[in-house]
């Protein structure tokens, strides 16, 4: 029996579809947030306005048990610790950085510049960096910029065409086969080994974050964009072919709705502002 020829590739949407006449905008994303753990209040004014300055929304604490809950109820873009002030500030950055969710955080602690064991703990703690507060009060304006905007990253294949696993992937998160297209972009993941891959898994956990919506799990849809948008955030606005600036936007949108509504209100978001992903043409601007 002669072999079947393989069945086409689905055609990829090349915009955007239009939103159906008289819906309303999809919502802006958030303002990015920036938590701080301050033990002195007088830098909490300098703080705040340097993080609205450059575009971000300030999230002042004065404990460690309260950067935790701000970081794990607003999913900030950086946390600045304060190693004096007060609370369990060592436990807090090991349950930042061992939990899935948070591990990508960026995090800096500072304080006396003649307190060399205690940065040296903050390292050892799980902290990114660990400076003086004279160094992080001076580069503060230029960290937090970093931070809200991060420099894009060109991973190696960005530019090579879409495979066909992905493609696939593509198709059935369009059609809102969420757990189907977990299974295709799973299979070009073990598939690439080139850094590019993360840009499926992180398509991936953001369909599968929709895919908790329509089951009303509201934490395990927080949990999985949460997982999903870091690996997005620092990618080219188009890699490999697919609008990643839109689905990066769009998910951001939806991540700051979920906060909004909680758990209990779950069931008032508008599926309706569920994402296409979009093909575009290839990026220039390296």
């Amino acid at each position: 029996m002669a072999e079947q020829p393989p069945e086409p590739l689905p055609e990829l949407p090349l915009a955007s579809p239009p939103l159906p006449e008289g819906a309303p905008p999809a919502p802006e994303p958030a303002r990015p947030a920036v938590v701080a753990l301050l033990a002195d209040l007088f830098f909490a004014p300098h703080f705040a306005h340097v993080i609205r300055t450059q575009g971000g929304a300030p999230l002042l604490v004065d404990t460690a048990d309260a950067l935790v809950q701000a970081v794990d109820r607003h999913f900030p873009v950086l946390a600045l610790v304060d190693l004096a002030a007060p609370g369990d500030w060592a436990a807090a950055l090991r349950r930042l950085k061992l939990r899935p969710t948070t591990r990508a955080l960026p995090v800096y602690a500072f304080g006396a510049h003649v307190d060399a064991p205690a940065l040296r703990a903050a390292r050892a703690a799980g902290a990114d960096h660990a400076w003086a507060r004279s160094r992080l009060l001076a580069e503060l304006p230029a960290l937090v910029a970093r931070a809200i905007a991060p420099a894009v990253v060109y991973p190696e294949g960005w530019d090579a065409p879409l495979p066909a696993a992905a493609r696939l992937g593509v198709a059935a998160f369009n059609r809102g086969a969420y757990f189907d297209q977990h299974e295709h972009f799973e299979h070009a993941w073990l598939a690439e080994a080139r850094p590019v891959r993360e840009m499926y898994q992180g398509i991936l956990q953001v369909g599968v974050a929709l895919l908790h919506i329509e089951r009303n799990n509201w934490t395990g849809a927080l949990k999985l964009l949460r997982r999903g948008l870091p690996r997005l955030r620092n990618l080219p606005p188009v890699c490999q072919g697919i609008d990643i600036a839109a689905l990066r936007s769009a998910a951001e949108a939806i991540h700051a709705e979920l906060v909004a509504l909680g758990p209990q209100r779950l069931h008032e978001f508008d599926r309706s502002r569920f994402p296409q992903i979009v093909m575009a043409a290839a990026d220039d601007s390296k």
